[in-house]
């Protein structure tokens, strides 16, 4: 599992396209994230963290850098 899939899956417990929303972006370029094949901007990545935090989820930064399993 990739790390975006698993803030997707285990934090968010969202579709891909909910998280496209979320992050600005549509359903396609999350799933090419996903796959390692794009990688998303710092202006996305700090669009999921404050969403999560809004939320009030758990979270750790260290989940965007973590290699895929």
């Amino acid at each position: 599992m990739t790390p975006l899939e698993h803030i997707r899956r285990d934090v968010f417990r969202a579709t891909q396209a909910e998280m496209g929303r979320l992050a600005g972006v549509r359903q396609a370029t999350w799933s090419r994230w996903e796959r390692g094949l794009r990688e998303p901007t710092r202006v996305h990545l700090d669009r999921i963290r404050a969403e999560a935090r809004r939320r009030k989820l758990r979270w750790d930064d260290g989940w965007f850098f973590a290699r895929a399993a």
